[in-house]
């Protein structure tokens, strides 16, 4: 089972931080341990376990923005203000519930080392299931896009940077997850009209996650993308599928991004069928 792999995988990772590397963190009137945090942050388990520490879990990308770091090894060794704002971003906001000794300055009883090993290794084991389905059903609605693209005639080319609109590919083609500008797409079509259709596969298990999907990573994509190329030259979209907000897609729709759900891709078929290259008009005689 997925779940208890994750867990029972854990559960050693969080006793070896809670037993040898969170009573030197948590000893602030010391100086930093940049050699600690520098092996933390080189470990993927290890580097996990420590953003675990705190409520809610702070991810990788949240921890670099919070402790202005970039947390590479090789940083927290060499620049002791830099490890020290990453050993304070997660200190400050560590779980009183799971690590209540932490904040008593004290050391843990058993059964509070226990319950806290235990609970810690449930939430990464739980938020790492959840991660792999997204990406499952992510991947299997990537797929659903792809073959019917392909079934109404457009063929697929290999992934490429499209830094510039002629690296892209030709009208009747499309690729696979590409970078265009300076943001990657899931896929990228390029339509009869020769406009750019750039689209993001999105799946949401709620309403407050969805914002997350839509709003902010898929409309954030679009942004950039009309800032670069012009809404003349780039339709950017997003092939959803699960729960979502309506008051948050319609958001995103008044913000310009064009919307499709995954169980009713014959929307996005009739859309792509609709871009045509204009027919000239004829010149009048005489």
């Amino acid at each position: 089972m997925v779940y208890s792999d994750f867990f029972e995988a854990f559960v050693p990772v969080f006793a070896d931080l809670i037993d040898n590397k969170l009573p030197i963190l948590a000893a602030t009137e010391n100086p930093v341990d940049q050699e600690l945090l520098a092996s933390i942050a080189s470990d993927k388990q290890a580097r996990i376990a420590f953003r675990y520490l705190a409520a809610p879990p702070i991810s990788d990308d949240d921890l670099r923005t919070l402790a202005e770091s970039t947390l590479s090894a090789r940083a927290l060794r060499t620049d002791v203000e830099q490890a020290e704002r990453v050993r304070e971003a997660v200190l400050n906001v560590i779980d009183p519930h799971r690590f209540p000794w932490v904040g008593a300055d004290r050391s843990p009883s058993g059964r509070e080392r226990e319950i806290a090993i235990v609970a810690s290794a449930v939430l990464v084991a739980t938020q790492r299931v959840g991660t792999g389905r997204r990406t499952n059903a992510k991947r299997e609605q990537e797929q659903r896009v792809k073959g019917l693209l392909s079934q109404i005639g457009f063929s697929e080319v290999g992934p490429r940077d499209i830094p510039l609109l002629e690296y892209g590919p030709e009208p009747g083609q499309f690729c696979g997850e590409s970078k265009l500008g300076d943001s990657r797409a899931d896929l990228v079509v390029r339509l009869r009209d020769r406009r750019y259709l750039a689209v993001e596969c999105k799946v949401s298990n709620s309403a407050v996650n969805s914002f997350k999907r839509v709003n902010h990573e898929a409309l954030g994509k679009a942004r950039r993308w009309v800032s670069q190329f012009g809404t003349a030259a780039v339709v950017p979209a997003a092939v959803l599928s699960g729960v979502f907000s309506p008051p948050n897609l319609a958001s995103a729709q008044e913000a310009g991004l064009f919307l499709f759900w995954s169980h009713r891709l014959g929307d996005l078929q009739a859309f792509i069928e609709s871009c045509q290259p204009s027919t000239p008009a004829r010149r009048r005689k005489g």
